[in-house]
């Protein structure tokens, strides 16, 4: 299978570039498109230490959550990761927005993550997909006791910020990455929290004012729940091409907390 056809891949059967944002830039952004997928390391994002742990396990292509190139690059030196890229022959495939809203992908990852039942989308995207998605507890959690289940299930780097409504959680929002925006619509659809990976200072006030139980468990703790399953739905749809998932961490740290 080549770069190509393991990208047309993915735009068929996991997550068609077509449904990502006008804004995103996910695509087959780096390598040779006619060259062999020998082996392909699944990763949250495309840095100099994924690059090497690709090389290190003999994968030529990086799928990636993040896009490897977002904003126009003015620059192309040495430490740029898509330059390294391009240097070590090796192929960059990165699926973002399509693959937050995909059936399967990230917020379908988190949900399933945290032990959500019952799924319904939260804001309706393109072709009948929905960014985030709602669920139901195994049983309600008063808000204090509901950030340390976060924090037990997802185990965020820098920890859980949280603002403690006056409800009990049963019903559950949550959409992988910046999502914060996201937390009114939450609570109109009758959640009584939202977990995200990104909350700015005046939605956590306005939350606060109003009751409503909003997380921010960090962005790389709230997606990087989809790796292990997006990898395994390769494997099905791309046999014979090796999937190996980055080691990875956060590169958020929480001063004082024990390395594991």
């Amino acid at each position: 299978m080549t770069i190509q056809q393991l990208f047309e891949r993915i735009d068929s059967e996991i997550a068609p570039f077509r449904w990502a944002e006008s804004w995103d830039n996910a695509g087959l952004l780096a390598g040779d498109p006619g060259r062999e997928a020998a082996a392909a390391l699944v990763c949250l994002d495309i840095t100099p230490e994924t690059i090497s742990e690709a090389i290190g396990c003999g994968a030529n292509v990086l799928v990636s959550h993040h896009p490897v190139i977002f904003h126009p690059l003015r620059r192309l030196t040495a430490d740029k990761a898509a330059v390294r890229l391009v240097r070590e022959d090796l192929g960059a495939i990165c699926a973002h927005t399509n693959l937050d809203v995909a059936d399967g992908g990230v917020n379908d990852a988190l949900a399933r993550a945290l032990g959500l039942t019952d799924l319904e989308g939260l804001e309706p995207a393109s072709e009948g997909q929905s960014l985030g998605r709602i669920g139901t507890l195994p049983a309600p959690l008063l808000p204090d006791d509901f950030a340390t289940y976060v924090e037990e299930r997802l185990r965020p780097a820098g920890g859980v910020r949280y603002t403690a409504g006056r409800e009990a959680v049963r019903r559950v929002a949550v959409c992988g990455g910046a999502g914060g925006s996201l937390a009114s619509l939450a609570e109109e659809k009758g959640a009584q929290a939202l977990i995200t990976g990104e909350v700015k200072h005046d939605v956590y006030v306005d939350c606060a004012a109003k009751g409503f139980t909003v997380l921010d468990a960090g962005h790389f703790d709230t997606e990087c729940v989809v790796l292990e399953p997006l990898a395994a739905r390769l494997r099905e749809v791309c046999p014979g091409v090796p999937f190996i998932v980055s080691h990875a961490q956060s590169p958020v740290k929480l001063a004082g907390r024990p390395k594991e």
